[in-house]
């Protein structure tokens, strides 16, 4: 029980030493402290580190005030406990990739409910945080929440590989380019992919080929 309670300390303090090596000559002394701070309170509830120090790194490259380097550190981190709730709320497994994927999500513009919804699919872990950086990056691009969620959740029941995945913000922008709007296009790229789930692969798609006929004698 004693070995426990100094471990505890050991692991928060070599926590708050790799933020400020990480942060040295970076970010201003004051800045530093404060993620120091705010880092070690999010990774006791579970929470990754590193957008918060990302965050600071970014603003003091920037010559942002301290002030306002703090107060979008302190939004990351809300964004954090915002995902890490809805997907425990889902029930799928908050590990932190996932919870910075949801994370992603939240600061481009959807909510908890968007990310409990997400989670609720009960895809793996690996697709999930996949689907849930396309489907903030499809809210980058204007995609309402409601089209953005049943196109991210359509492809996660699929059971497409992630690749494929990725590759949903990208045929969105192909039909805004040919006169969709975001809404439209998603949606309609959700029901052709809720019609070949239904249906199966098109004809010839993912056979083998037929073997060559033999030549004659």
């Amino acid at each position: 029980m004693i070995a426990s309670l100094v471990a505890l300390p050991l692991t928060l303090l070599s926590l708050q030493q790799g933020i400020a090596q990480r942060l040295a000559g970076r970010v201003s002394p004051n800045v530093a402290a404060a993620v120091e701070g705010t880092g070690t309170a999010a990774s006791a509830r579970g929470l990754p580190v590193d957008p918060l120090i990302q965050k600071a790194i970014e603003g003091g490259a920037k010559g942002i005030a301290d002030d306002r380097v703090i107060a979008a550190v302190n939004l990351v981190v809300s964004h954090l406990d915002t995902a890490a709730a809805a997907l425990r709320e889902g029930g799928a497994s908050a590990d932190t990739l996932t919870i910075a994927a949801g994370a992603f999500a939240v600061s481009a513009g959807l909510s908890g409910s968007d990310i409990t919804a997400l989670a609720r699919v009960g895809a793996t872990p690996a697709a999930l945080t996949v689907g849930l950086r396309v489907a903030g990056t499809l809210a980058a691009l204007g995609v309402p929440p409601a089209e953005n969620i049943g196109l991210v959740s359509v492809s996660l029941r699929s059971g497409k590989p992630t690749a494929d995945l990725l590759l949903l913000p990208a045929s969105v922008e192909s039909e805004v380019a040919k006169g969709s709007t975001p809404a439209a296009a998603a949606a309609g790229l959700s029901r052709a992919a809720a019609a070949q789930g239904r249906h199966g692969p098109p004809p010839g798609h993912g056979q083998p080929p037929h073997p060559p006929t033999p030549s004659h004698p």
